[in-house]
């Protein structure tokens, strides 16, 4: 995200806009007496003005063939748009669209147009603190699993009451879907050998291409199944408020082709962002919840498409802004360094669209650290986490965060739940293999009936089955488990539950594809070791 500029120019200074201007609305009393302070936020396509209380929003006077703000009548028309749209997720935090105008030689920005000359628009929000949005708290591990629990209901609420209208159909079309990805693959080829190499720019447009070609019918499908709807657009982290609730703002207003889509387009646009914050685990859950809520499965099919999508366009318009001659040579470099990463994003989405599913067992008692190496293997090879501790609550109602200490087989780990948390466990499995997915199943599997079954599953699917049993030093095991009583841990495993369960386990008899991990090495050795056996194996 771009800083404060000591200096602001515009690449078309003809367009009467505030581009002119700029330097002043830099000032604190443009913006009141009571301001002290204005920051300066900008994107590819706007500047925001933070003032403490209230935050501004112009639109730059900007064309990328997709947008045109270039027009003072388009930025008016826009700024009504984005308000009128944003009524239905944050109505708490959009206030006005307020013109900025000319009297005589000040330039003022006021409710009343007065018959002066109107410079530009400013959509009035309601400032909230900069340390709330959502990308920052995901760099700070401040996300929770019941924030990420409000925001895919939120969004599954929103979806379901969408309507699907017959002119938002052809927005999910196979025409419509290669018009985007052309017109992807046209606005980034000025940039192969800077932001991204041609290797990479040809292997994901064979992919893409290939892909699209042999999913018309499924794309045809998800049109008739009415997934695809007006949407909000532009779903990621940084359009995310973490406050006193959540608030989701900034709906994209610019462009009914990219604010019409097939829903798993907006899911895919959300995960892919945990994603490329290294929050993989966040991900999975949300993506879990969202289909609780809509019961959308197949929208597993096109996930990694979708994924794939979104990070590519977001590498593009992250490119956009080194022709950006407002923005300085460090804010350029950091850009650079982003799309880049994005693309590489892209590229392995690309890849997933032609993996086999596979079904990896993570087994092991409790405390042997299952769910940490889980979460980061998940990461690694792009497969699904379904985790016995998460299920386990999400069926009692239980918000993950929660530690229940009750002891062995009590509260929510009676001999009843535990029963349909493995049931539950064996069933999402089911569902991401008959998708085409790879899903990681982490739980003790201490029983032979338990990965029995789970052999079974593999089978039915025509998945290669990987074992892998978590082993540790039982020092080590207390030593964590003391730790967890005084922070966050999905697991609520006790010494007393450690002990009942190794005293009653059954030795793995059957060690085809099989592999023993001890996860007091480092985690990097330990992936490493597991990528090559599965790879090999």
């Amino acid at each position: 995200m771009a800083k404060q500029q000591k200096k602001l120019t515009s690449n078309n200074n003809q367009v009467k806009s505030i581009v002119n201007y700029l330097q002043l609305l830099l000032k604190p009393r443009f913006w009141g007496k009571d301001v002290k302070k204005v920051t300066l936020i900008q994107t590819h396509t706007s500047w925001v003005f933070l003032t403490g209380k209230y935050a501004y929003k112009v639109k730059k006077p900007v064309f990328f063939g997709f947008l045109d703000y270039t027009s003072l009548s388009a930025r008016e028309y826009f700024c009504n748009e984005e308000f009128r749209i944003n009524q239905i997720l944050a109505p708490d935090i959009y206030c006005e669209v307020i013109p900025i105008i000319k009297k005589g030689s000040r330039i003022l920005i006021q409710s009343k147009k007065d018959g002066y000359e109107i410079i530009d628009y400013a959509i009035k929000m309601w400032e909230l603190p900069q340390d709330a949005i959502m990308t920052k708290c995901l760099q700070t591990n401040k996300v929770t699993y019941s924030v990420i629990d409000e925001i895919a209901r939120t969004i599954a609420n929103f979806h379901n009451k969408s309507a699907s209208k017959p002119d938002f159909q052809k927005f999910g079309s196979p025409e419509i879907i290669k018009y985007n990805w052309d017109e992807n693959f046209a606005q980034t080829e000025p940039f192969i050998g800077i932001t991204l190499s041609k290797k990479l720019f040809l292997d994901i447009k064979d992919k893409i291409e290939r892909f699209s070609h042999l999913n018309e019918k499924l794309f045809l499908r998800r049109i008739h199944d009415q997934k695809v709807k007006q949407c909000h657009g532009d779903l990621h982290s940084r359009n995310i408020f973490i406050s006193d609730k959540v608030y989701i703002f900034d709906c994209l207003e610019f462009n009914p082709r990219f604010a019409c889509s097939d829903v798993a387009s907006e899911i895919a646009f959300f995960v892919m962002d945990l994603e490329f914050y290294h929050h993989k685990e966040l991900a999975d859950f949300f993506i879990s919840r969202y289909i609780n809520y809509t019961n959308d499965w197949e929208m597993l099919k096109v996930l990694d498409f979708y994924k794939c999508y979104r990070a590519y366009v977001r590498g593009k318009v992250t490119g956009f802004n080194l022709n950006d001659r407002g923005m300085s040579k460090q804010d350029k470099d950091e850009a650079k360094i982003v799309a880049k990463k994005y693309f590489a994003l892209a590229d392995q989405y690309a890849k997933n669209l032609y993996s086999h599913p596979k079904v990896i067992m993570v087994m092991g008692l409790p405390g042997v650290g299952k769910t940490y190496l889980a979460q980061h293997l998940a990461e690694r090879i792009s497969a699904y986490h379904l985790c016995t501790d998460i299920i386990r609550k999400e069926i009692t109602n239980t918000p993950v965060e929660t530690h229940c200490f009750e002891g062995y087989g009590k509260g929510i780990y009676t001999k009843e739940v535990s029963g349909k948390t493995y049931e539950e466990i064996y069933k999402r499995a089911e569902n991401y293999l008959s998708q085409g997915n790879t899903c990681i199943i982490d739980a003790t599997f201490l029983w032979e009936k338990s990965r029995s079954e789970v052999k079974q599953i593999a089978e039915k699917h025509n998945a290669q089955l990987y074992i892998i049993n978590c082993t540790c030093p039982e020092k080590v095991v207390m030593q964590r488990m003391k730790k967890r009583t005084k922070e966050f841990s999905l697991s609520d495993a006790t010494p007393e539950i450690y002990y009942r369960i190794k005293e009653n386990s059954e030795k793995v008899k059957d060690k085809k594809n099989y592999i023993e991990i001890d996860t007091s090495k480092p985690i990097k050795k330990n992936l490493e070791r597991i990528t090559r056996f599965i790879k090999h194996t």
